[in-house]
């Protein structure tokens, strides 16, 4: 079972090495194999057994998932997974540029971000969240008023006097998070968080935003089969191990030409390992960023309670001196 296994894997990612050789293939060049060496061992571990064959990459860091789902040169890619997601046929008409945006985030925890626009004209912005925000509405608000500013900076400078807001089109923001935000974990099993817009009249209107919001997390810790395409694409962008690997291809076959492309990567070491390299400072910084919130959560939540327990003392303490000031009264 073992070797229909292996065999399987390698039709997939190519005839697999011996760990000794995908070392070598490091080796050859010293600079590439002095930064590996700066790996943490987990990902050392990873780098070695992709190169052996043995397992995929992590698609979702932008490195990868550009290379892999470049919606420059294969856009069909990007198309299928936003149809699957969007339930519409979406069709890429460019690529936009954060050039000009209004909206600048220091300290953000985004790993990857393509916006893109289809032939209707709507905005569809993808990102992957390492961990997802706390302040998620209010952050995806700033974020969706800007796209839209933007959406209509450029169709009324287009239209002129013929402008009307019905050329406006819808805008999506879709987050894949790898590890959700509080307010994601508390609806566990779902995993798949789209907004809907409503008035407690039942009074109908035509909002442009959109938000889908994906908890990766809760979706491996619920998944037991691959059941439907958008599982399919759900299990190809958060995980490389090899069972996973082996029962997407065999549900849905067309991700094999996918990672055909990935093996790619095997035979070109020195660029795998400066993309990794790239994708760990973003973790890095991601990382410090997320635990720089927690701390200012923590020391927030700290003052919160000792600015509680001073009031309640000062309270105590002016019920003290009323009730004494009482006392005095009714003894004089």
């Amino acid at each position: 079972m073992i070797t229909t296994e292996n065999n399987l894997l390698q039709e997939v990612l190519g005839t697999q090495l011996s760990r000794q050789e995908a070392l070598q293939m490091i080796e050859i060049v010293p600079e590439t194999y002095e930064k590996f060496q700066s790996f943490p061992p987990e990902f050392q571990e990873h780098v070695l057994e992709f190169i052996q064959g043995v397992r995929g990459l992590p698609i979702l860091y932008d490195s990868f998932f550009k290379k892999i789902l470049d919606p420059y040169t294969t856009p069909e890619r990007l198309e299928r997974f936003l149809s699957s997601l969007l339930n519409q046929k979406i069709k890429i008409a460019g690529i936009l540029t954060r050039e000009g945006s209004q909206l600048i985030e220091k300290g953000s925890l985004v790993i990857m971000d393509i916006l893109v626009e289809t032939e209707d004209g709507s905005f569809v912005n993808v990102e992957m969240q390492k961990h997802g925000y706390d302040f998620t509405g209010e952050r995806s608000t700033c974020y969706m008023s800007d796209l839209i500013m933007r959406q209509y900076t450029r169709v009324k400078s287009e239209k002129k006097e013929n402008f009307s807001f019905k050329d406006l089109k819808s805008v999506y923001l879709i987050v894949l998070m790898e590890h959700s935000s509080k307010n994601f974990r508390k609806v566990y099993p779902h995993y798949i968080h789209r907004s809907e817009h409503s008035f407690d009249t039942g009074a109908e209107m035509n909002f442009l935003t959109n938000y889908i919001y994906i908890s990766l997390d809760t979706f491996h810790s619920v998944r037991q089969n691959i059941n439907s395409y958008l599982d399919a694409w759900f299990t190809f962008l958060s995980s490389d191990a090899p069972d996973d690997i082996l029962h997407l291809i065999e549900a849905y076959p067309e991700f094999k030409a996918y990672y055909h492309d990935i093996a790619l990567f095997r035979k070109n070491p020195k660029e795998l390992i400066y993309m990794y390299s790239e994708a760990l400072l973003q973790i890095d910084k991601n990382t410090a960023n997320y635990m720089i919130e927690e701390m200012k959560k923590e020391v927030d939540e700290l003052q919160n309670l000792v600015a509680e327990k001073d009031s309640a003392l000062a309270e105590k303490d002016a019920l003290i001196a009323e009730l004494k000031k009482q006392l005095e009264a009714h003894q004089n």
